[in-house]
């Protein structure tokens, strides 16, 4: 601690000997709190009306005027009276459109309103049936001022509600003329509504009636829909009738014989007859050859018998195939001869499948079983072979007959059912479009049915409202206010609601709502001021010997924390008693003040201390980002994501919350909780200058000896 007491000492004793260190520290105490409250001045009321009426904005009206009920109706000319009562903008009145577009762009106006020529008929086109929709023509130069279009914007909006309650006044005021020229006519308002609720009821009977008939319609429409429903169902079910038809005529056609060009039917039953009795034999004289002796048996068993089993099978395969044919063209007796031979095939292969291997004591069983079967299948192959006699040329002639009647025939057939089938899709198709419209006559019946409904329980409603008023002693009262005090219901149409706001934390004025930023700003500024300006390092004088990191870090911050005092109680003082800032609590905001200069003075001077060069532009990289997203001049949700991811590590944020408390009313703990967060970062600030001091030497000595050989910058 002596070292630190004794660089304190020596650093005061070398600053009040020189009177440039002294200006110097002057001026680093009192410019940035200029800066603060300049801005504070600058931005007192920009909004007020004192200051928007400073604004210029052109008025011109090119309004021809309009008759209503006799009357000359000229909108335009009440916009303008309306305007020129109007001081929260500095409006202009100008003879043409043309001159107020010209001033706008010469940036002679920040914009301009222009009421065209027709804007009165439009305002009344309503009474025509032919509604126009009535337009104002607004003008605004974007390239004067950046705010300026925000705040004449507003006045947009002020012109609008201005005309709306214009036209209502207006509207108002002519009912209410309408109504004491009726009653000066004698007309009862009581008998006037008495008569149109009879008119009600009479067009709710007649409506009623018009519902009952379109009930009975749709009723009928009904009835036909059914009828339709069960004639397109006959006509399906015949369909599908006519189509299994079909499909038995095609399967016909497809199993038909035909007629072979190059072999009749005669050939071709010898030909089958004699290959099954070719296979048979061949068959027969391999079954003998095996049954020679065991050894030759028992191999052909192994090797061949189960071919041969399946060879039997396929003969008797072609036997059934040639049988089915013939009877389908009527040949029964040939038929059934093939039939025979296929039974007996039939018999062959079970016993085929029956055989098997031999020795010496079952040899003789198993070759009698054998010499058995081969007569067996000698028999069948001359059974087959006697089939051949009975195929004669009349065959041919029958086969070939029986082909051409069956074959006429399904074609009738499928012509028959192919027209009918055409015609059932035709008279269906035609019910379905019949159908179709019978619902669409359904759903617009119903639709109309709907519309009727809702138009008889209008004009139910409307017929009682009617007697209700016309027996009412209201309406007496409201004929006479009508009559008596037109000006009165005129204002209260026009503007029938009002607004009560109650401002919760209320501020007197833009520049004290402003001043948080400002004045962290300005304490910001002055401590990157000092931390330039005023080095960090100490350099070896008489009485102190070798300093400890810590013992240079807490010496030099010293004179850091004075300067840092000294503008926090200069900008906040001048901000209460200079600025005249509004403050609920001005010990607490001094107080803030302080703990800002001591934050910020920390956090800049620990940069500077471990990084030099890097540490100044860090400082002035965090200034920048600061100013940028600490919501200060538009709220923080605004702002890109960027700025609201960086806002809650901003000390700014915590600075101006602080102060905020102080000037507008203290909310639970928050006035605490901004306090420990700065208190918080400068311990890490600190920390975190003392911790980068070593590792950085190297890279702070290049940088410095870097920029001394540019011969420009300072090292």
């Amino acid at each position: 601690m002596r070292n630190i007491f004794h660089i304190i000492i020596s650093d005061y004793k070398r600053l009040t000997s020189s009177v440039v260190a002294i200006v110097v520290l002057l001026g680093l105490c009192i410019v940035p709190c200029l800066y603060a409250w300049f801005n504070i001045f600058s931005n007192w009321d920009p909004y007020e009306p004192e200051s928007t009426g400073r604004i210029k904005v052109a008025v011109a009206s090119e309004d021809e005027g309009a008759e209503l009920l006799g009357v000359k109706v000229n909108v335009g000319e009440k916009i303008e009276d309306a305007l020129a009562s109007n001081d929260s903008i500095g409006w202009v009145m100008v003879k043409s459109g043309k001159a107020a577009v010209k001033g706008v762009r010469a940036g002679d106006y920040y914009a301009a309103l222009v009421v065209p020529s027709d804007f009165s008929e439009n305002v009344l086109s309503f009474t025509s049936g032919d509604i126009e929709h009535p337009k104002l023509k607004y003008y605004e130069n974007d390239k004067m001022n950046a705010i300026a279009p925000k705040i004449t914007g507003k006045a947009k909006s002020a012109v609008q509600e201005e005309v709306d309650a214009a036209f209502i006044e207006t509207m108002a005021k002519y009912v209410s003329e309408a109504a004491a020229a009726a009653d000066s006519a004698g007309l009862d308002p009581g008998v006037v509504f008495s008569d149109l609720a009879g008119s009600m009821d009479d067009l709710d009977r007649t409506l009623g009636e018009c519902a009952a008939v379109i009930t009975a319609a749709g009723q009928l429409s009904d009835a036909a829909s059914d009828l339709l429903d069960v004639s397109d169902g006959l006509i399906g079910s015949t369909k599908n009738a006519l189509s299994e038809e079909e499909k038995v005529a095609d399967s016909a056609r497809i199993d038909a014989p035909k007629k072979s060009s190059d072999q009749s039917a005669s050939k071709s039953v010898d030909s089958a007859a004699s290959a099954i009795a070719a296979d048979l034999t061949k068959i027969s004289g391999d079954i003998t050859a095996a049954k020679k002796d065991i050894d030759t048996w028992n191999k052909f068993v192994d090797e061949k018998l189960q071919k041969k089993k399946d060879a039997i099978d396929k003969v008797k395969g072609t036997t059934d195939s040639v049988a089915a044919n013939l009877r389908k063209l009527g040949l029964t007796a040939l038929a059934q001869k093939f039939e025979n031979v296929s039974k007996k095939l039939g018999d062959i292969s079970a016993k085929l499948g029956k055989l098997g291997k031999a020795d010496e004591s079952s040899w003789p069983e198993v070759k009698a079983a054998a010499e058995d079967l081969v007569k067996e299948i000698d028999q069948a192959a001359k059974d087959a072979s006697s089939i051949k006699a009975e195929v004669t040329a009349d065959i041919d002639k029958k086969v070939e007959k029986a082909v051409s009647d069956a074959n006429q025939a399904i074609s009738d057939v499928s012509d028959s059912l192919g027209s009918a089938y055409s015609d059932l899709t035709a008279l269906s198709g035609s019910l379905r479009e019949a159908q179709s419209s019978l619902g669409h006559l359904k759903a617009g019946l119903g639709d109309t049915a709907e519309t009727i409904a809702s138009l008889q329980q209008g004009t139910g409603a409307l017929a009682a409202m009617f007697n209700a008023i016309a027996q009412s002693d209201a309406l007496d009262d409201v004929n006479a206010l009508l009559i008596s005090d037109p000006e009165k219901i005129a204002g209260f149409i026009s503007a029938p609601v009002g607004m009560k706001t109650e401002t919760i934390y209320p501020v007197e004025n833009y520049g004290s709502a402003m001043a948080p930023f400002y004045t962290v700003l300005a304490q910001w500024v002055g401590a990157l001021l000092a931390a330039v300006l005023i080095s960090s390092s100490i350099k070896k004088r008489e009485g102190l010997g070798n300093l400890r990191l810590f013992e240079r870090f807490a010496g030099r911050y010293r004179l850091f924390l004075f300067i840092g005092l000294a503008q926090a109680l200069i900008v906040s003082i001048g901000d209460l008693f200079y600025a005249g800032i509004q403050c609920e609590h001005p010990g607490l905001f001094i107080l803030a003040a302080c703990v800002n200069g001591v934050c910020f003075t920390m956090i800049n001077y620990a940069l500077i201390f471990a990084l030099h060069n890097i540490g100044l532009g860090i400082g002035v990289i965090i200034l920048v980002l600061q100013v940028a997203c600490s919501g200060g001049t538009y709220p923080v949700e605004v702002l890109p994501p960027v700025f609201r991811v960086l806002y809650p590590v901003m000390p700014f944020k915590y600075a101006m919350g602080a102060m905020k408390e102080c000037l507008c009313g203290m909310y639970g703990d928050t006035y605490a909780r901004c306090l420990s967060v700065l208190i918080l970062m400068t311990l890490c600030a600190a920390a975190l200058g003392l911790l980068l001091y070593y590792p950085s030497l190297r890279l702070n000595r290049m940088i410095a000896i870097s920029m001394k050989k540019s011969d420009v910058m300072i090292g």
